[in-house]
Order: structure tokens, then C-alpha cells, then sequence
């Protein structure tokens, strides 16, 4: 068996419809992929991953375009610094809006009535499921995961 630790996507859509474009971005985003060009993206291994990104080449091709799901066995030290670096700021950053959005949420005193109450459930809700989905795409443990827990956390007891 190969030792694969990478999985590399490369695609080329037909440019007469932005549909397919905006759609392969949206599931590169949601699996935590790493853009490497306009038409590549690389992921680590996993047997999940493998079947999400060839779901997804499979997509291009209905679309009219090309891809291609590559294993990959190494890339040098520097090509995978660069990657977990680009990925854990993008989750850094997504965590830091979540902890201030955390902030923002009112506290149960001031949603006292009925229809601010169900606001603020809301509103946590929608911060706790943002976090869980971030946290599925976190494949090298970005800072700031903690922090945007404990601001949800602390939300949700004010």
C-alpha cells in the first residue's frame, strides 16, 4: 500500500457558468482545503477526505470540466509548512469571529422577552454549530479553538 499523506485536487470548469466555480470553492472550504492555485487544492489524507474530493471531481466532470484526485507521498518541509500555515490562519481567524461574535450575543437579562429570548438561542445555536463545523475543518489545530469555546461557553451562562 502507498504511504499517501496528502491528497491533491486539480480541476479546470468550462468558464461559461460561475454555478460549478462557486460550488467546487464552497466544498474545497467545507473539507478545510488549502488553495494552491486557481485549480488546485490540497487536503491531508484520510479515507473521508478521499471520497468528499472524488465526490467533487466527479461533480466538475458533470459540469463540463476536468479533475483529477492525486495521493501524494511527501512534499518538501517547506511546501508543508506553507500549508498548515495558510490553513490554522484561516481557522484562527474564523475563531477569533466567532469569540467576538461570542461577545455580542445579549446576556439572559436583557433577552428577557419572548422574542429576544429566542434571538439570543438563536443566535448561540448558530455560533455553536460554526464552531463545530470549523472544528471539522481544523486538520492541524489552529489557535484560538479554545478561546471561541470558552466565548460561546460564557455566552450561553450570562
Amino acid at each position: 500500500m502507498i504511504d499517501t499523506r496528502w491528497l491533491v485536487l486539480t480541476w479546470r470548469l468550462p468558464s461559461d457558468s460561475s454555478t460549478p466555480r462557486v460550488a467546487t470553492w464552497r466544498m474545497l472550504r467545507r473539507v478545510g482545503a488549502v488553495l494552491l492555485t486557481p485549480g488546485s487544492a490540497v487536503v491531508p489524507y484520510s479515507e473521508d477526505l478521499l471520497e468528499q474530493l472524488d465526490f467533487l471531481a466527479h461533480s466538475i466532470e458533470e459540469a463540463g470540466g476536468e479533475a483529477w484526485v492525486l495521493p501524494v507521498r511527501q512534499l518538501s518541509e517547506r511546501e508543508e509548512a506553507e500549508i498548515r500555515r495558510r490553513q490554522r490562519e484561516a481557522l484562527a481567524s474564523e475563531y477569533g469571529k466567532l469569540a467576538a461574535a461570542a461577545k455580542r450575543v445579549p446576556s439572559q437579562t436583557r433577552a428577557r422577552a419572548g422574542f429576544a429570548r429566542l434571538r439570543r438561542e438563536r443566535s448561540l445555536g448558530a455560533l455553536e454549530r460554526r464552531l463545530r463545523t470549523a472544528a471539522t475543518r481544523d486538520h492541524f489545530h489552529a489557535p484560538g479553538k479554545v478561546a471561541a469555546e470558552r466565548g460561546i461557553g460564557a455566552a450561553r451562562e450570562r
